[in-house]
């Protein structure tokens, strides 16, 4: 079978999941760090990239819109039905403005300091395979011990080929021999086709998406394939509102 894209130009556009819901921190895409909002950082950081077309925040709620539009970021209002970012953007790519891009990124809007090189690294992984995956992430290696334990950081298990195989809130894999286990944490941005955003909107949350509250976990219930590859890019989510202060240090240092 044959894999990868074949050498052309292709359209890629960057969509900004952000939620004003958000259980643990309301709000959140318009915290401000070091006097900016959020939602400003990210999209900043994205527009950075070469690799992308347009960039677009994708909300639920008229005061992110706003300010979008405030700021001139491009900004699309979808329905507060989305169940999770990945169905916001499903929903978004249904616009006739949005649909006809050869690949999409998933940015989630809580990534102020997101490195480019992270949406590099998964296009050029696209390139490569092409359609062989249903959807496209990256993963780090943890080294702080104390993020082992913590339940927003979502950890991988991968296979000899980097393609994932669960994905879990708890320190998996458990080593129940000599050797200790090596740990890695998910990096929130995704790559994905307009096909495998459909397959994912069709669909409603799968069990094991429900018991981790972790989306890409749909497509491993369903039995597709989600190639995985290793970053050292910066990455620092903002969870909780304690996470602004982890920011800001970083940005001042």
């Amino acid at each position: 079978m044959e894999v990868g894209v074949p050498g052309k130009e292709l359209k890629v556009l960057c969509i900004i999941p952000a939620r004003f819901k958000s259980r643990r921190f309301p709000g959140k895409p318009l915290a401000k760090i070091n006097g900016i909002p959020m939602i400003k950082r990210t999209y900043a950081q994205a527009f950075a990239c070469s690799a992308l077309t347009r960039v677009v925040v994708a909300t639920e709620d008229k005061r992110i819109f706003d300010y979008c539009v405030s700021e001139s970021l491009n900004v699309v209002m979808t329905t507060d039905k989305c169940l999770t970012g990945t169905d916001r953007l499903a929903e978004v790519v249904t616009k006739p403005e949005y649909k006809n891009y050869d690949f999409y990124f998933n940015i989630q809007g809580d990534e102020p300091v997101i490195d480019t090189t992270t949406i590099n690294e998964i296009f050029n992984e696209y390139k490569k395979f092409g359609d062989k995956y249903i959807a496209y992430n990256l993963y780090k290696f943890i080294d702080d011990k104390n993020e082992i334990n913590n339940k927003s950081i979502v950890k991988v298990v991968v296979n000899e080929s980097d393609e994932l195989m669960y994905m879990s809130r708890l320190p998996i894999p458990y080593s129940n021999s000599t050797l200790p286990s090596l740990h890695k944490m998910q990096v929130p941005v995704y790559g994905y086709t307009a096909k495998s955003l459909q397959v994912f909107s069709e669909h409603k949350k799968t069990i094991n998406e429900k018991f981790e509250d972790v989306e890409l976990l749909r497509f491993v219930d369903l039995g597709y394939k989600i190639k995985m590859l290793e970053t050292k890019a910066t990455t620092i989510a903002v969870d909780v509102p304690d996470d602004i202060n982890k920011v800001e240090i970083y940005l001042n240092n």
